[in-house]
């Protein structure tokens, strides 16, 4: 992950994410599980990935136990017009908070990971991917 590109979408997100704060909460909360082994940790920052039973799609879940820190889905797809690993979702900002991304594609020859970024250690991490 780029720390530079992190820190600057980080000023960007930061005064819209204050705006619209929300719980993690879906229509789809019985169809969700989540994906186990896939998890990052940060200082007091943790990431770990849902999937929608209903069809496979993935979403990124952070939480921040004081420190702020921001947090994406990212997604790498192989093979014929394959792509490195690439952000999939918004970033968001959180701090004393939990909240998670949309829900997204994670389909034939893609996986997905959350990658974490805690602002008052300045350390970043990723996940595994899960395929």
């Amino acid at each position: 992950m780029q720390k530079r590109t992190l820190r600057a979408a980080i000023v960007t997100v930061a005064m819209a994410f204050a705006a619209s704060v929300s719980g993690v909460g879906s229509a789809h909360a019985a169809t969700v599980e989540y994906w186990p082994g896939k998890d990052v940790t940060v200082g007091s920052c943790k990431g770990w990935l849902n999937k929608r039973t209903s069809d496979g799609y993935v979403q990124a879940v952070a939480q921040s136990w004081g420190a702020g820190c921001a947090f994406q889905l990212q997604r790498k797809r192989l093979g014929t017009g394959g792509y490195d690993w690439t952000p999939v979702s918004d970033l968001y900002l959180i701090k004393n908070v939990q909240y998670a991304t949309g829900f997204h594609w994670n389909g034939t020859d893609a996986g997905s990971r959350v990658c974490l970024f805690n602002n008052d250690i300045n350390v970043s991490d990723c996940g595994a991917g899960a395929w």
